[in-house]
């Protein structure tokens, strides 16, 4: 059923099933979307300014279409922001595309921010990156962070840091998974301790106790006592889950 320019009910995307396309993540930004397919080819449809689409044009598609540049490289996954797009390959390398205001590329800005910066087509993260293998990554409204094989994690936009970051406060760990949200990062380690970082408000969703801002990450001391498994970062809540230490008991009968 359609409503205006919405649609209030799931349909079937029939142009991946007559192209024999099978869907494996979607992500979707404020007014586009990316799907990543299990042959590991990237297709963009939606609004295309700001080189969201990933094509050099900047022109609306009504539907889904390759992200030429990137085809072969074997994407293994895929996250987005507000009007970004960043795309891991097998490899471990990230590629991104689109709108780059803040720095949400990671690819630098020369000596200040443009509020036109953008890439219309899909460009390698190097900087501090290069030479390592990312193994997670994670897109908030206009930043993003990931983890390397090392389990060292980046930060990078926001209008913070234009490059890649390395978050050396957490060198004493190994980082295992990333989340972001609307200008703040969750940190998972192999231990299963949560740390947080970025902007606090009243939201908070640093989960620290506290509206202040953390410029480095800091360890969830509410989950010290826990062993977190899975972390979602949303615009302005936070979530996780943590392993269930409760033991049942089981009595024999006599």
């Amino acid at each position: 059923v359609l409503a205006g320019d919405y649609e209030l009910d799931f349909r079937l995307v029939d142009s991946l099933v007559e192209d024999g396309c099978t869907a494996q993540k979607v992500t979707v930004g404020d007014t586009h979307m990316t799907v990543l397919t299990t042959e590991g080819e990237v297709l963009t449809t939606g609004a295309g300014g700001y080189g969201r689409l990933g094509n050099l044009e900047t022109v609306d598609q009504l539907f889904l279409e390759p992200v030429e540049l990137i085809c072969g490289e074997n994407v293994v996954d895929i996250t987005g922001g507000l009007a970004f797009t960043l795309a891991l390959t097998k490899d471990g390398i990230l590629h991104g595309w689109g709108r780059n205001d803040k720095g949400q590329l990671g690819m630098g800005m020369g000596l200040a921010v443009d509020m036109y910066a953008m890439e219309a087509l899909p460009r390698p993260l190097e900087a501090q990156l290069e030479g390592r293998v990312v193994t997670k990554v994670s897109a908030g409204h206009s930043h993003a962070a990931c983890v390397t094989s090392n389990g060292e994690l980046f930060v990078w936009g926001s209008g913070n840091h234009l490059e890649p970051e390395l978050m050396t406060s957490l060198l004493h760990t190994r980082c295992v998974d990333v989340a972001c949200g609307q200008g703040y990062t969750l940190a998972l380690d192999e231990d299963g301790k949560l740390y947080s970082v970025g902007r606090g408000g009243s939201t908070g969703v640093l989960g620290q106790a506290s509206v202040k801002k953390l410029p480095h990450p800091a360890l969830m001391d509410a989950l010290v006592d826990q062993k977190t498994t899975q972390i979602s970062a949303g615009w302005n809540h936070a979530a996780c889950l943590v392993e269930d230490t409760t033991t049942t008991t089981t009595t024999t009968p006599p």
